[in-house]
C-alpha cells in the first residue's frame, strides 16, 4: 500500500492538486483586520501549522471571490443578473459538498481542517478565475475536447470511484455528483445568455473536464 505523508498532502494542497486545470495568481497577502499569529506557510512544521496555513488561503480566496462578484454584478442586466446570483448559489451548495466528501478522507482525525480548508480554496480560486473572465466580458475557455468525450470520460471515472467507494463517503460522493450537475447547469444557463449556444458548449466541456480531472484525485485517493 503507498503511504501519503501529511507533507505530500499540503504540497498538493499547495500546489492546486484536486483540479489542476484553472489557476489564478495567489491573493494570500491582503492584511486582516485582526492580527494573525506569523506562520511558515512555505513549510509549516506541524499539523496545526498546516491546518492554520490553509485556513488562512481559503479566508484570502473567499475574500478575493466576494470582492470580485461583488464588482460583477452592476455590469449585468437584471435577467443575467438574476441568473448568475443561482448559478453562484448551486456552486455555494456543490463547493460544500465536495468538499465534505473530500474531507472525509480524515475523518475526526487531525488532518481534517487541512483537507477541507484546501478544497474550499482550490474550487473558490477556480471560481474566481472564471469571474474574473465574465467581467472582461469573456468565456473562460475549454480543454478543446467535445462535450460527449468529455461527458464518457467523466461518467467512467465516476462509476471507478464509486466502485472503491463504500458507506458514507460512497453516499457524500454521489451528494457532491448531484449537486456538481445542478451548478454545471445553472451556470452554462448563465454563460449561453452571454455567448450564445457556442457559450453553452463551452461551458459544459469545460465544466466536465475540470470535474474529470477531481474526480481523477478521488480515484487515486481511494486507491492508496
Amino acid at each position: 500500500m503507498k503511504v501519503i505523508t501529511r507533507g505530500q498532502v499540503w504540497r498538493n494542497l499547495r500546489g492546486l492538486g484536486l483540479v489542476g486545470l484553472m489557476t489564478i495568481a495567489a491573493m494570500g497577502n491582503q492584511p486582516s483586520a485582526i492580527a494573525q499569529p506569523r506562520l511558515n506557510c512555505d513549510n509549516p512544521q506541524s499539523q496545526s501549522e498546516m491546518n492554520a496555513c490553509a485556513g488562512q488561503r481559503w479566508e484570502a480566496t473567499d475574500r478575493e471571490l466576494n470582492r470580485i462578484y461583488q464588482a460583477l454584478i452592476p455590469q449585468l442586466s437584471n435577467s443575467r443578473r438574476q441568473q448568475l446570483v443561482t448559478a453562484q448559489r448551486a456552486w455555494i451548495t456543490f463547493r460544500d459538498s465536495e468538499c465534505a466528501f473530500y474531507s472525509s478522507l480524515a475523518e475526526g482525525g487531525s488532518m481534517q481542517p487541512m483537507l477541507r480548508s484546501g478544497c474550499l480554496s482550490n474550487l473558490t480560486e477556480i471560481r474566481n478565475s472564471e469571474l474574473y473572465q465574465y467581467r472582461r466580458g469573456q468565456i473562460p475557455p475549454a480543454q478543446g475536447q467535445s462535450y460527449q468525450s468529455a461527458d464518457n470520460r467523466l461518467n467512467a471515472i465516476y462509476q471507478q470511484v464509486m466502485k472503491e467507494l463504500s458507506g458514507e463517503r460512497k453516499e457524500q460522493l454521489r451528494t457532491a455528483q448531484l449537486d456538481w450537475i445542478q451548478y454545471r447547469d445553472s451556470l452554462c444557463a448563465f454563460e449561453r445568455s452571454g455567448g450564445g449556444n457556442a457559450g453553452f458548449n463551452i461551458c459544459q466541456s469545460r465544466l466536465t473536464e475540470v470535474r474529470t480531472k477531481q474526480l481523477e484525485y478521488h480515484l487515486e485517493d481511494s486507491t492508496l
